[in-house]
């Protein structure tokens, strides 16, 4: 009979592997038509975010399900579990920043129009930073690919401790063999990749709402002008910017304070759970507010261009021979 630790784990891998299947395909198939287009928000920029978090969830969960069900992992299986949770999440943060400074670009430029309006090549210059993204994070993580094994003590002391039984975060251990390694690059970082582009969104967000704010109290002679679908996207990109960033940032940071410093509540039956909804809640949820900022426009979703309807000319219409 299974204890109530992997039965609790097994539960929130599952809702949080259907949620964000559902979220993650709903917001491929919204976007998918950018593939085509000019993208205002590079269609590679959604696509990775997309890919990222389905690989968190049915990859890093659907491990943690198995091995939950009772079955061993071996020192591959705990490679490619910490390599794909610690890539996974760090990619996320990273292009969660990327997607918040094309809005606080798009949005400084409406609030404060410059005398010749810049003509950005989006779609380059996001496959450019994409590209880096990934380029950069397969390269900070290999260590951890490298040196992570199966912990054979830890695994002996849960062949006798009951409430151990079946931990993912306690049998896999990532040795590098030299403490000076282990702390500068395992304990400071690894940590600091994740903390400066996460202030820096930080920083970004209140900017925007800063600039949201200008912008609500600009007046054009006491006379209101509307926005059209462009300016449209670009608020709610802002706007959902911001969200996200209250989002993704307390699960980091909480999921930060338990590993780290309140590690006695591992003995605690919901504590694996705990630490699988903060590391996979942002990849479950995140795809529906993005799915919200294009939601009900005229504009095809993420993408650069309006639809056009050509207009029709009445048959009926006598054109003047001096037009």
């Amino acid at each position: 009979m299974k204890s109530s630790v992997d039965v609790l784990e097994i539960i929130t891998c599952i809702l949080l592997i259907l949620v964000s299947f559902v979220g993650n395909l709903c917001l491929f198939y919204s976007t998918r038509k950018c593939m085509t287009g000019r993208l205002e928000t590079s269609f590679l920029l959604i696509f990775s975010l997309i890919f990222i978090h389905l690989i968190k969830n049915l990859v890093v969960n659907v491990m943690k399900i198995v091995y939950s069900s009772g079955c061993t992992l071996d020192s591959a299986g705990c490679k490619v579990l910490c390599f794909t949770g610690a890539l996974t999440t760090s990619l996320a943060i990273w292009f969660m920043l990327h997607f918040a400074l094309l809005y606080h670009q798009k949005l400084y430029q409406t609030v404060h129009p410059l005398s010749e309006p810049p003509n950005p090549d989006y779609q380059k210059h996001s496959l450019k930073v994409v590209s880096a993204l990934w380029v950069t994070g397969m390269a900070v993580y290999l260590p951890v690919l490298l040196y992570t094994r199966k912990s054979e003590y830890l695994n002996a002391e849960n062949d006798t401790d009951p409430l151990s039984t079946n931990r993912i975060h306690m049998d896999c251990l990532t040795d590098f063999g030299n403490k000076q390694v282990e702390f500068f690059y395992g304990e400071v970082f690894l940590v600091l990749i994740d903390v400066l582009p996460l202030a820096t969104l930080v920083f970004v967000c209140f900017w925007m709402s800063f600039l949201l704010s200008e912008r609500k109290k600009m007046a054009y002679g006491d006379i209101w002008i509307g926005d059209d679908d462009s300016e449209i996207e670009i608020l709610r990109g802002a706007k959902f910017s911001i969200l996200l960033m209250w989002l993704i940032t307390p699960l980091w940071i909480s999921h930060f304070i338990l590993v780290y410093f309140l590690k006695g509540l591992a003995a605690c039956v919901f504590f694996p759970a705990v630490l699988t909804a903060l590391s996979s809640g942002f990849s479950a949820l995140s795809p529906f507010l993005l799915m919200l900022v294009n939601y009900r426009m005229k504009l095809v979703s993420f993408c650069d261009a309006k639809e056009k309807k050509p207009t029709p000319q009445p048959a009926n219409v006598i054109l003047s021979p001096y037009a």
